[in-house]
């Protein structure tokens, strides 16, 4: 087991040139492209959604993984959660042979394990870079593909500073000196996330509706922002005005526009540098 700790930032295709650019003047140790195929699985009650977590198997240059990330904090982006890996050799999931090897205790697992059935694919190439900084070393990966379940799909297109070894604070200096750009911004959602709200927009907005009775912070403006990026839902625009905003600053098209600037974008990296470096 590991404790996963990642920065993720989506962003709009035109800015992987640029980004690209910025990111091969860096110190790197090393740097490979793979094209990943990964297959998410849940039970017919959608266990794993339920509990926060997210469990795969992935296929890579033909030799199978699977995955089980548990709940941990996410942060406007930052996600740190604990994760566990074990080899297969094939692609069909043995989850009471992850569960038995960490010594997981999880209820009903002979009955997850049994009721298993594929939920989503997410498939991407991934381009990877193992930069230095200082005395960390930061996996940054730029994923291009896409997220499928039955009832749609959406592009993926994201980066992940990924910290390996060294200190936190070293993930946001590198993005410091990293290019800002319209077209990219912070975001919540993990790859598992979208593969279950993908052609079900009622479901993410009652997801979002239950966060919003529970509270009424910096996460719960990154959860809102990611929903408004995607549906130009009248109620959770009336939410997040309210919350945030006090009036009504911008109008649907404007505020979805701004929550993929460049001001948006440093305005959070800010806050959650501040946030997390008050932990550190």
């Amino acid at each position: 087991m590991e404790n996963e700790i990642e920065l993720k930032i989506m962003l709009d295709e035109q800015n992987i040139a640029p980004i690209s650019e910025w990111l091969v003047k860096q110190h790197i140790l090393d740097e490979s492209e793979t094209s990943l195929g990964n297959t998410y699985f849940d039970t017919p009650e959608q266990y794993f959604a339920e509990h926060q977590m997210g469990f795969r198997v992935r296929s890579k240059n033909q030799h199978y993984e699977m995955t089980l990330k548990t709940k941990g904090e996410i942060v406007g982006g930052l996600h740190i959660r604990p994760e566990y890996n074990l080899p297969l050799e094939n692609e069909k999931p043995d989850f009471k042979r992850l569960i038995s090897h960490f010594n997981l205790q999880i209820d009903q697992a002979e009955q997850i394990s049994a009721n298993l059935q594929p939920m989503f694919s997410t498939d991407f190439l991934r381009h990877q870079w193992l930069i230095e900084i200082n005395q960390s070393q930061i996996e940054v990966v730029l994923d291009q593909g896409e997220v499928k379940n039955p009832f749609g799909s959406e592009k993926i297109c994201e980066l992940e500073f990924e910290l390996k070894t060294g200190a936190l604070a070293d993930i946001f200096q590198l993005i410091e000196q990293m290019p800002k750009l319209d077209g990219m911004w912070l975001s919540s959602l993990s790859k598992a996330q979208r593969g279950y709200i993908v052609g079900n927009p009622e479901r993410f907005k009652q997801e979002i509706l239950q966060a919003v009775k529970k509270e009424k912070n910096y996460t719960l403006e990154q959860q809102l922002a990611d929903y408004l990026r995607l549906y130009p839902d009248e109620e959770i625009y009336q939410i997040f005005v309210r919350e945030f905003y006090g009036v009504n600053q911008y109008k649907m098209e404007e505020l979805q526009k701004y929550l993929k600037s460049k001001i948006y974008l440093c305005k959070n990296i800010e806050i959650l540098n501040n946030t997390i470096g008050s932990c550190l």
